[in-house]
């Protein structure tokens, strides 16, 4: 059951996040929005023709449905990429979130790339939010800063590929964090972590010899208050102009 933290209370407005669906209709990625802000009411879920300035920007992709059957239409995955590079470039705090392979989309591509597992779309992003905002977490403040996306924002700077990893066993992280890091051979850049005290994390990574990451993010608690553990692991991928 969710607990209530005084430190977890937004004081300002709602951060918002808006998503943005390609190879999805539009009132797939509307009715979406409102499901999240069931599932997430402390956040302020927008879709439609124009992002919310300010407000996390989510590209969810859907590889298969753009890419058409037998991949006849491989045109289309061009505009996410294009959505990405856009992004990054207006200054705009943005994650891709991709269901299907990444790899079959063109390899010139900037930001971070979440690989999401198929299924609903609203349970996935659940998880991976929870994960992202604990880079906004404080130990003084908790969650009231999240609106301004500081931590995100850095991690955003970088070309990652990605994966979120989720366990309702809080106590376990340590076999979440091995369930993620078997997604490469390469050691990770980046760790996003809600949901577990930092010296089981630390204790982790120590274990794993992974603890010289560049971004290590640890809030003891999720957003709205969920005992559960959520984690993003990134990993760093060649930049435009190169193989991803």
């Amino acid at each position: 059951m969710p607990h209530e933290n005084p430190q977890s209370i937004f004081t300002q407005a709602k951060p918002a996040i808006y998503i943005e669906g390609w190879g999805m209709r539009a009132e797939e990625v509307q009715v979406l929005a409102r499901t999240l802000q069931g599932l997430l009411p402390s956040l302020d879920w927008h879709a439609g023709d124009a992002p919310v300035p300010g407000a996390l920007t989510l590209i969810l992709v859907d590889e298969g449905a753009l890419a058409g059957d037998a991949r006849g239409a491989l045109w289309n995955t061009f505009g996410p990429v294009e959505a990405m590079r856009r992004a990054r470039q207006a200054g705009m705090v943005a994650v891709a979130v991709c269901r299907g392979r990444i790899s079959r989309l063109p390899p010139e591509r900037v930001g971070v790339w979440v690989r999401t597992a198929p299924g609903d779309w609203a349970q996935n992003l659940e998880s991976l939010v929870r994960a992202l905002v604990a880079l906004e977490w404080e130990p003084r403040r908790g969650y009231k800063d999240v609106a301004e996306w500081r931590g995100l924002r850095v991690l955003t700077q970088g070309n990652l590929l990605a994966v979120i990893t989720s366990n309702e066993d809080a106590a376990d992280f340590a076999g979440l964090a091995r369930q993620a890091l078997s997604a490469s051979m390469a050691p990770p850049a980046a760790l996003s972590v809600a949901g577990a005290s930092r010296s089981v994390v630390e204790r982790t990574l120590v274990e794993a010899g992974i603890q010289e990451m560049e971004i290590v993010a640890v809030a003891p608690m999720t957003l709205g208050g969920v005992m559960r553990v959520d984690a993003l692991v990134g990993f760093q991928w060649p930049g435009p102009a190169q193989s991803a």
